[in-house]
C-alpha cells in the first residue's frame, strides 16, 4: 500500500469515529473527565485540529487543488462539522450548536500554521 492510499484510508477511519462517538447520546470517557472552562469546545478544537491535518495529508497530492489545498482542508473538515452537528439533533442528549461549529471551523483552521512555517 503506497502512502497517498494509507492517508485517505486513515482519513475515513478517522471521519468514521466522528460520526460514530458524535451519534452516542453520551461518551462514558468524556463524562470522566474533569470539567473546566470551555472544555467542550477545546475539544472540538482538537478533534477538528487532528482532521485538518488528516484532511491535507490525504488532499496535499491532488495537482488539482494544488494552491487551494488549504482552502478546501478548512471547508471539507467544516462542511462535516455542520453535518455533525446537524445530525445531533438526533441524537437524544444531543444538542446542535452554532459555537461548536465556530469551534469545528478554528481547529481545521490549524492547519493553516503549516503553511506558516
Amino acid at each position: 500500500m503506497n502512502k497517498i492510499t494509507f492517508s485517505w484510508i486513515i482519513l475515513f477511519v478517522y471521519l468514521f469515529f466522528i460520526f460514530y462517538f458524535s451519534s452516542l447520546p453520551e461518551i462514558d470517557l468524556l463524562e470522566k473527565t474533569p470539567e473546566f472552562f470551555l472544555r467542550d469546545k477545546i475539544l472540538h478544537v482538537l478533534e477538528f485540529g487532528i482532521l485538518g491535518i488528516l484532511s491535507y495529508n490525504a488532499f496535499k497530492n491532488n495537482k488539482i487543488l494544488n494552491e487551494s489545498v488549504f482552502f478546501y482542508v478548512i471547508m471539507f473538515a467544516t462542511i462535516y462539522g455542520i453535518i455533525i452537528e446537524v445530525n445531533q439533533l438526533f441524537v437524544p442528549n444531543r444538542v446542535f450548536s452554532f459555537f461548536d461549529i465556530f469551534a469545528n471551523f478554528l481547529g481545521s483552521s490549524t492547519i493553516l500554521f503549516k503553511r506558516l512555517f
